[in-house]
Formats: C-alpha cells, sequence, structure tokens
C-alpha cells in the first residue's frame, strides 16, 4: 500500500490507527495532540490538550535558543523572582487556614465554633501525605564495599567540578537520579541496576556525569520554595477533581469557581520552572559531553529511549536477571530492533509536557550533537570496570531475588 504523502515537503508519511500521522523528513504532525496517551493533567483531557500544545512549541523554542551555544549556569533571574513570588504564598496557606481554624474554634459563636474545626479538618486532609505505591527499599554501598565504583565516581565528580554524594543507593529500577535530602541537605545518587548493567561501559560514566551535573545546575524546581509551592497546588486540584470523579457534588461548586484559578496558577509555575528545569537539564548533559564524550552520550539517549522495554525483553529472552550481560545482551537486542530515528522524533510528541523535567530525549540528543564534539576526560580501562562490575555482583544477585520473588 502506497504511504499518503506530505503536503509540506512531498515525503512519505507515517500513519498509525491509534496516533496522528506525521512527517519523518519534515516533522510534520509531530505536534499533532494524541488523544489515545494516558491523562497527565489531574485527568482533564482539555488540560492535556493544552499541555501538549505549549509544551511542543516552549520545547522547540528553548531548543533553537540552545542548539550550538553554552547553556547558562543559572536560568532567566526575572523568571525565578516570579516563581518564588508565585510558590511562596502556597506555602502560606496551610498554616494560614490552621491558625485561621483553632481561632475560630475559639471564637465563642457557634457556628464559627463548628466551622473552626471543619477547617482544621479540611486543611490537614489537603495537606496530608498521599498514599503512594510501596516500592522496595534501596540498597546503600560506600566506599568500604565498592572502592573502585566509588573511585570512578570521584573522578567524575573532579572532572565535572561537582561535589560527590554523601550516599549511593542501588535499586531496581531502570532509571538513575540524585536529589539532596532532609535538614541537612545530603547529596544522594540513585543508580538503577538493569540501566546501569544496559548502558555501554563509556555510556555509565556519561549517565555518572549528568546525575552529578544536577548538583551545580541550579534547577529551580528542584527547590524548597518552588517545589513546595507546586506539591500544594497539586494537592488542592487533586482533592478537588477527585472528589467531584467520586460524586461529591457538594465540591462542585467550590471546584467550578478555584479550580480554574488553581489551574492558571500551575500552568504559570510550572512554565516558568519548567523552561529553568529542562534549561538545568541541557546544563548536564553539556557537563557529562565535556567528561564522557560527545558519542558516549548521543547513545546513553538512545539507550534510555528504548529501555522502557527492558525488563520485559530481559524476561522474554529467559536470562538470568543476576548476570549483567544478560541485561546488556536484551538492551542491544532491542536497540538493534528498534527503528531509532522514528523513536528519537517520537519522544518529541510523546514526551511533550508542562509536567516532565526533562526535554524529550530526541531533543536532548540533537542538542548534544549541535555542540562541539567532545572527547572523553574519564575513560577507565577494562580492568577496572571489571573491578566494579565484580563488587557489584552481589547486589545483582540480591536483583534477581527481588524481581523472581
Amino acid at each position: 500500500m502506497t504511504r499518503p504523502l506530505c503536503s509540506r515537503c512531498d515525503a512519505g508519511l507515517i500513519v498509525s490507527d491509534t496516533s496522528p500521522a506525521w512527517c519523518p523528513a519534515c516533522e510534520w504532525g509531530l505536534d499533532a495532540f494524541d488523544r489515545h496517551r494516558a491523562p497527565r493533567l489531574w485527568g482533564l483531557r482539555a488540560g492535556d490538550r493544552a499541555d501538549h500544545w505549549l509544551a511542543v512549541r516552549l520545547n522547540r523554542r528553548q531548543y533553537t535558543s540552545l542548539a550550538g551555544h553554552r547553556v547558562a549556569r543559572r536560568g532567566n533571574p526575572l523568571a525565578r523572582v516570579a516563581m518564588l513570588l508565585l510558590a511562596a504564598p502556597l506555602l502560606l496557606v496551610a498554616p494560614f487556614f490552621l491558625v485561621a481554624g483553632v481561632f475560630l474554634t475559639g471564637f465563642g459563636n457557634l457556628i464559627t465554633m463548628l466551622f473552626g474545626p471543619v477547617l482544621i479538618i479540611g486543611t490537614l486532609v489537603l495537606v496530608w501525605p498521599r498514599r503512594r505505591e510501596r516500592h522496595w527499599q534501596p540498597w546503600t554501598v560506600d566506599a568500604g564495599t565498592a572502592p573502585a565504583l566509588f573511585g570512578l565516581l570521584a573522578r567524575v565528580a573532579e572532572a565535572a567540578g561537582t561535589p560527590m554524594p554523601h550516599e549511593v543507593h542501588l535499586d531496581h529500577d531502570v532509571n538513575a537520579s540524585t536529589g539532596v535530602h532532609g535538614l541537612r541537605r545530603r547529596r544522594v545518587l540513585s543508580l538503577g541496576l538493569p540501566l546501569w548493567a544496559a548502558l555501554d561501559p563509556q555510556e555509565r560514566v556519561g549517565l555518572l556525569a549528568h546525575e552529578f551535573g544536577h548538583f551545580v545546575n541550579h534547577d529551580a524546581r528542584r527547590g524548597v520554595v518552588v517545589t513546595g509551592g507546586i506539591r500544594v497546588l497539586r494537592n488542592i486540584l487533586d482533592v478537588l477533581t477527585g472528589s467531584v470523579r467520586q460524586g461529591n457534588l457538594w465540591v462542585l461548586p467550590v471546584t467550578v469557581v478555584v479550580a480554574p484559578v488553581l489551574w492558571l496558577l500551575s500552568v504559570a509555575l510550572l512554565v516558568l520552572a519548567g523552561r529553568d528545569s529542562q534549561r538545568a537539564e541541557y546544563l548536564a548533559d553539556q557537563i557529562a559531553a565535556r567528561v564522557a564524550g560527545t558519542a558516549a552520550m548521543a547513545g546513553l539517549f538512545d539507550g534510555l529511549l528504548v529501555a522502557v522495554d527492558l525488563r520485559a525483553a530481559v524476561t522474554a529472552a529467559h536470562r538470568n536477571l543476576a548476570d549483567p550481560r544478560g541485561w546488556r545482551a536484551a538492551a542491544v537486542h532491542l536497540r538493534g530492533a528498534a527503528t531509532l530515528d522514528t523513536a528519537r522524533l517520537l519522544s518529541l510528541r510523546n514526551d511533550a509536557s508542562l509536567l516532565g523535567s526533562h526535554p524529550p530525549t530526541g531533543l536532548r540528543r540533537r542538542m548534544v550533537l549541535s555542540w562541539p564534539v567532545q572527547e572523553p576526560q574519564v575513560a577507565p580501562g577494562e580492568q577496572e570496570w571489571a573491578a566494579i562490575d565484580a563488587e557489584l555482583s552481589p547486589w545483582f544477585a540480591k536483583l534477581a531475588n527481588r524481581l523472581s520473588g
């Protein structure tokens, strides 16, 4: 069957029964909203459409402004001030209503005495941590149990110009992340063993350097005030929209009046914070390209594109979950079987959301390739990797027991 042609460049369109047609040559149609994707913005389809429409355009605009250039160490100062002005009052919402509830309870009037406890209880319901899916606890390693790994971490941190993490965790996720936790602001690096095993050795260096870049890229979305403000907004909207969906129609008038205002405030915060967060991601990528090399970072992004299917591929091939070579073989198979050019382009559509802290993976790869080519500063040899693999082998055994249990 002949494929329909693109009206813009006459190339053959890619047509699917479940998503809008698009052109792989000129990228026409990639900005179209896919109505079959899972709802993201508080379950509101209209909100999802607006989210996608705006995110696609902001992503492209930011890419155009940064491609081929050095990424700024800090975001726009006016945008950061605006974020603080929007987020800071939200952190005072719960304390204000709690104090008001206590005051009204002791006011002496029967109506206010009844309304005060309602206000207190409602506020506690609003700010109480939502129940989340329980996850397995990560395993912690240190320089005593993994000296070769920590030697590599120290070299990567020195080349990247970043501090070392205070803690290193290993877990079962096909992911990696960093965070700063607690009043003591301890830096934590989390490495998913499946992802670590699936990557080429030099791509692992890029992964570490990128994660360390988060310690110095001044991401506003990781700040206490902005993060807290976004969390308050999400909690309020979750409570309101969830109550309406559950049939509590007495909440409907409040939702109709309050939800649009909060939604617009959320969009403003997410646009400002999201742009700064994505700038910070690009900066972390730039740091990582300098440490691990351009080729390794381009390969890392391709690895991330197929990583979502990694565990299923390992299971389908009946590979040994305790053997890193099984994870690596599955990853190589996935990369070989995937149409990577198509996956890179589709990420521009599928990863477009104001709720996303990362730019689309395809744009990140394209951005790295737009910068001057970098040779690796840190390139461990075979003996060093063998020592690291030996240190991690007990945790891969634990990983196999966890995933097969």
